[in-house]
């Protein structure tokens, strides 16, 4: 699906914060830390592997008194070498979404915009911060040779407790359905890519 058939999903951040849930049933979506490093090339192809299993996944809109019960997403951590770097290195991450149950069919990622959003020392590359509906979303940065880790911590607005973007959601009967899964790919030239999966679910609703 292109770009530009995806459907926004909201017309703004101050918007999707205003939502509120329609049903009884609670939203339970706990802080996730989830990393499978899966290579993209055989091991004996590159020097080394990257591990992204000091990134944390939180859905802080999942719950609370004000929650809309949307999959926003806030990012913690860092990714490891399992060797060092030993030029200087570009390392890219890149998001996908793909929605689940409900919600099958949506493939899109709602970036916020806003003062210094995105993720600490990295740069958009593609899906800019601009209240838009993206295909794909990635970020990168340049580490120095002898890197061993690099931190990947999310930020809003000047705040690591603001969420940077969402899985597109889809309204079905009334509800605004956001079930789907998360993917990040953390790839670096030398190294088997490191690579996180993280489904979102709405719980059962009586």
């Amino acid at each position: 699906m292109s770009e530009e058939s995806l459907v926004p999903a909201a017309s703004s951040r101050s918007s999707l914060s205003r939502r509120t849930v329609l049903s009884a049933g609670a939203w339970s979506i706990p802080v996730v830390a989830a990393a499978v490093a899966v290579p993209l090339h055989a091991a004996s192809a590159a020097a080394g592997a990257i591990d992204a299993s000091g990134v944390v996944w939180n859905f802080p809109d999942a719950t609370g008194a004000n929650t809309s019960g949307s999959s926003e997403l806030v990012l913690t951590g860092q990714v490891a070498f399992s060797t060092p770097t030993t030029s200087d290195t570009d390392v890219t991450a890149t998001f996908t979404w793909q929605g689940t149950g409900a919600n099958a069919g949506s493939d899109g990622i709602w970036v916020y915009s806003g003062d210094n959003g995105g993720l600490d020392g990295w740069t958009f590359v593609q899906g800019a911060p601009d209240n838009g509906l993206h295909a794909i979303v990635s970020f990168q940065t340049s580490v120095v040779a002898g890197t061993a880790q690099v931190p990947v911590v999310s930020r809003y607005d000047g705040l690591t407790t603001k969420a940077i973007m969402y899985g597109e959601e889809t309204p079905v009967g009334g509800n605004a359905e956001y079930d789907g899964v998360y993917t990040i790919r953390f790839s670096a030239p030398g190294y088997t890519d490191g690579v996180l999966t993280v489904p979102y679910t709405r719980p059962p609703v009586d």
